[in-house]
């Protein structure tokens, strides 16, 4: 199966481990004595809110552990005088008592199930900062005084809490900034799916109309057929047709069924159709500008794909919203596709939509080679087309009559007309407000 790998907990806690033995040992002493603070502990706060799976308590005893181990080995590696293991020891095993009472606190404290509440997040952390702060400079000075009473100085307590808030806010700051760059990302790739279901989505529809026209031919065909076996019947009966094996009847009767052969067929390939496109109908309402984004920003991705170099601009007169989006979507995605292909490199694509009167109007101009003088009535033929691909094969010729049936259901018209340098081709799409 595809998809993200998932590290497993022993690796992450590895790693979580390691990371915040490496960001302890950047550290400042703020006190004169032993006592250092360091970013491992915002380092290992942040990698549990961020994890959120891994045990708490055992990740603060084994990262206690690790952090102990490490700045022993680190006092014998690179120690200047005689290393003595015990005060090694006596002076790093406090840091061991700090994790592990930040960690109790973060668990009794329940702080990964307030990831999305700052607030209540910082407030935790900073609860568990200052205590384990407290206990590991009880454990610390407990040793050095080796059981002779001492005091705390207040200065110091003073300096943890400013140090617990400063810090846990900090690291609930920097996660909510990952978090939300995160939750970005996700929001863009779900755009990016949402327009490329829409486009699919509208090219069905446009294929639905179409093919209930073609069924409503089917149907005549089927009539006219059986019409006609009717009428041959009778007239064999008369002897006013030549005697044939088979008999036209039975020939005119046998075109009759295998054409409404051909609707049944096409009837179920609409229901299958339609199915789709009302499991993928997700939104019920678009404003036009929102549709016309998708349309840019799909004909951009187009433009990019084909290597050419086009500056979609638009100009937007309107704040309409609608229920047909699917139906607008294909013929504006069908107007524009055309414009770009229409450019041979470089060229301007141009979307208009303004209210006029009744009526709201769709501009698509380009500045491409233009259609030829006397082909503006040909275009909207099915059929009919001046594309080819590659290996000299024609286009379907079928897109633009598709776009004109579409705006017809609407009430409305589609027509085309020469433009003004440098504008080639304009076309213009009318339709009625009231219809949208």
């Amino acid at each position: 199966m595809g998809g993200r790998v998932v590290p497993s907990k022993a690796f992450t806690l590895i790693m979580l481990v390691a990371a915040t033995m490496l960001f302890g040992e950047l550290k400042f002493q703020p006190f004169e004595s032993d006592f250092r603070i360091s970013f491992g502990i915002g380092a290992f706060f942040f990698f549990l809110m961020w994890l959120r799976d891994v045990p708490i308590m055992l990740a603060s005893l084994l990262t206690g552990s690790a952090v102990v181990l490490f700045r022993i080995w680190l006092d014998y590696v690179m120690g200047k005088e005689v290393f003595q293991f015990y005060q090694s020891a006596l002076s790093h095993v406090p840091s061991l008592a700090f994790y592990l009472f930040f960690g109790l606190v973060i668990w009794l404290g329940r702080a990964e199930r307030y990831v999305n509440a700052p607030l209540k997040l910082g407030l935790i952390g900073a609860i568990a900062d200052l205590s384990a702060n407290m206990a590991e400079l009880l454990v610390r000075k407990s040793l050095v005084s080796q059981g002779v009473y001492f005091e705390f100085v207040p200065q110091e307590e003073y300096l943890l809490l400013i140090l617990a808030f400063v810090r846990s806010f900090f690291i609930v700051g920097f996660l909510n900034i990952i978090q939300m760059r995160h939750l970005r990302e996700m929001n863009r790739e779900q755009q990016l799916r949402f327009e490329k279901m829409l486009m699919i989505s509208s090219d069905l529809h446009v294929e639905a109309l179409y093919l209930k026209k073609v069924m409503g031919h089917i149907e005549q065909a089927t009539r006219n057929g059986y019409n006609l076996y009717r009428e041959l019947r009778t007239r064999e009966s008369r002897d006013e047709v030549p005697e044939l094996d088979p008999p036209l009847s039975r020939r005119a009767l046998s075109i009759a069924e295998e054409v409404h052969e051909i609707k049944k067929d096409s009837q179920r390939i609409l229901s299958g159709v339609s199915r789709i496109i009302q499991q993928e109908r997700v939104v019920q309402e678009l404003t036009i500008e929102e549709i016309v984004q998708l349309v840019l920003n799909a004909n951009q991705k187009y433009a990019r794909m084909l290597k050419k170099d086009i500056e979609f601009t638009s100009d937007l007169q309107t704040s309409l919203a609608t229920r047909h989006v699917y139906s607008l979507l294909s013929v504006l995605n069908n107007l524009l596709s055309n414009a770009v292909e229409a450019i041979e490199d470089s060229g301007i694509v141009r979307l208009g939509v303004y209210e006029q009167q009744e009526e709201i109007l769709f501009l698509v101009s380009d500045t491409g080679s233009g259609i030829a003088s006397g082909d503006e009535t040909f275009i909207f033929i099915p059929g009919y087309t001046t594309k080819y691909d590659k290996q000299g094969n024609a286009s379907t010729g079928i897109g633009l009559p598709h776009a004109r049936n579409v705006i017809e259901e609407f009430g409305g018209t589609l027509e085309v007309r020469q433009g003004e340098a440098p504008e080639k081709t304009i076309f213009e799409v009318r339709i009625p407000i009231h219809r949208l």
